[in-house]
């Protein structure tokens, strides 16, 4: 994606994909990078991890007012390259050159244009959908040469940006070690990318559009 270019639907569902976030979270998602400061180290840090999103959306209770950062991991490997591609999505909105998939100008909701969108070649798919599609793809790419079930489904998890604390415990092994090359056998590991590429064909000319 050109950011000196003025960006097209296409590229906002790119975006969309990409973070694997909700269609909503285009106006408040941010990307931060935390230095650590040994003294004082939040709860929320994750060792392995230096960068994290806020204004993520369906937190409930206290956790909405105050959300602390989760961990951020998305197709784009580059985190300061997918905070600009995002910038440059979300400033092309605030100018009205790009329509926003949930709301227009008013602030009222309005997905149907964005809907009847994704209906069409190559998507196929519901805007809903954009985000597991990501979440996916993600966990792929980061998960090394021999990932187990387990690590993938964790890094799809890290990467839709699921609260720790709901994270399964027998996953956390591989929290940080996006490098992995620690497998089950290799009759499961296949097993798993079957399911997984059966669950995807809806999506497998998206991902050939970009150069991830």
């Amino acid at each position: 994606m050109d950011v000196s270019k003025t960006p097209i639907r296409e590229d906002l569902a790119d975006v969309i994909v990409m973070l694997s976030m909700r269609p909503a979270e285009i106006r408040s998602l941010q990307i931060n990078y935390y230095k650590l400061d040994p003294s004082d180290i939040p709860a929320w840090y994750k060792e392995g991890y230096s960068w994290y999103c806020t204004g993520y959306l369906k937190s409930k209770g206290e956790k909405k007012k105050n959300s602390p950062p989760r961990l951020f991991l998305s197709i784009e490997k580059n985190p300061e390259r997918a905070r600009e591609l995002l910038t440059w999505i979300r400033d092309a909105i605030k100018a009205g050159k790009l329509h926003d998939s949930v709301y227009i100008g008013s602030g009222t909701r309005n997905a149907w244009p964005s809907n009847e969108f994704l209906k069409q070649e190559p998507y196929r798919t519901k805007p809903k959908n954009l985000r597991d599609y990501g979440s996916k793809h993600a966990s792929r790419i980061h998960g090394g040469k021999k990932p187990t079930p387990q690590h993938l489904k964790l890094l799809s998890r890290i990467a839709i940006r699921q609260e720790s604390d709901r994270l399964n415990a027998g996953d956390n092994y591989a929290i940080g070690d996006t490098e992995s090359e620690d497998s089950d056998p290799e009759d499961e590991h296949n097993s798993e990318l079957e399911l997984e590429s059966t669950e995807n064909d809806e999506i497998s000319d998206i991902i050939n559009m970009y150069s991830y």
